[in-house]
């Protein structure tokens, strides 16, 4: 009788608690909602911030750094191009240009004597125009004697040979590379004749002769020097 009793009493006492848990089935499963919604702790987001804040410094240096480098830039150009000019540029190859020194450079086997001009001197033999090709080939024209003070510079790098220069005979007479004439008035270094029409430096006189243009000569050729201020 009373296991009879204690097993009803264990009934309605399950009965009585799932009956509670049926009328209040709202307030379980949220608790439950919240639970599973509920904000991670703040130690679970350390290491994420941290790595921002990394990454922020990182882009704030290296912004810093390029223009530091940008600002440095224009200096080390300029000291390049001294340097590169001191390499270059050898005591007294430079002469007062534009109220300052400057430097003139020419191409390799081409000759400085002074002045903003570069001389090349062949070794080998042409005729007139097979000369006149080469020089055009090099940027550069035959040479120009108009003033003896030139001819005299030129002596100091002349081999013993007799080379052809720009002046020629045409249908107006005698005549530069550059279509000037030949000055009319009387120059002691120039002596030619209208019967050969191509003009040649002989070098031991430091004269101007005529000659056959089918001759073959050495020739010298000229252009203007680079100049570095």
């Amino acid at each position: 009788m009373s296991s009879q009793i204690l097993n009803m009493n264990t009934e309605e006492d399950g009965y009585s608690h799932l009956n509670h848990l049926s009328q209040h089935p709202s307030r379980h499963y949220m608790s439950v909602n919240i639970n599973q919604g509920r904000s991670l702790p703040f130690a679970v987001w350390l290491p994420a911030i941290f790595t921002l804040f990394v990454l922020c410094l990182a882009l704030i240096t290296g912004m810093i750094v390029l223009g530091l480098r940008g600002s440095q830039a224009p200096v080390e150009h300029n000291e390049n191009l001294r340097g590169l000019k001191e390499r270059l540029c050898s005591v007294g190859d430079t002469n007062i240009k534009n109220n300052g020194p400057a430097c003139s450079l020419c191409p390799v086997n081409w000759k400085w004597i002074g002045g903003d001009t570069c001389f090349y001197i062949s070794e080998k033999k042409a005729t007139w125009q097979e000369s006149k090709d080469f020089c055009f080939s090099q940027n550069s024209t035959l040479l120009t004697l108009k003033r003896k003070s030139k001819l005299i510079r030129m002596s100091h790098i002349l081999q013993k040979q007799s080379y052809w220069i720009g002046l020629s005979y045409g249908v107006d007479g005698w005549s530069w590379m550059d279509d000037t004439k030949l000055s009319t008035q009387r120059m002691d270094w120039i002596d030619l004749s209208s019967k050969k029409n191509c003009a040649y430096l002989y070098y031991r006189k430091l004269k101007v002769y005529s000659e056959d243009c089918y001759e073959k000569y050495p020739w010298i050729c000229e252009k203007a020097a680079v100049q570095l201020i």
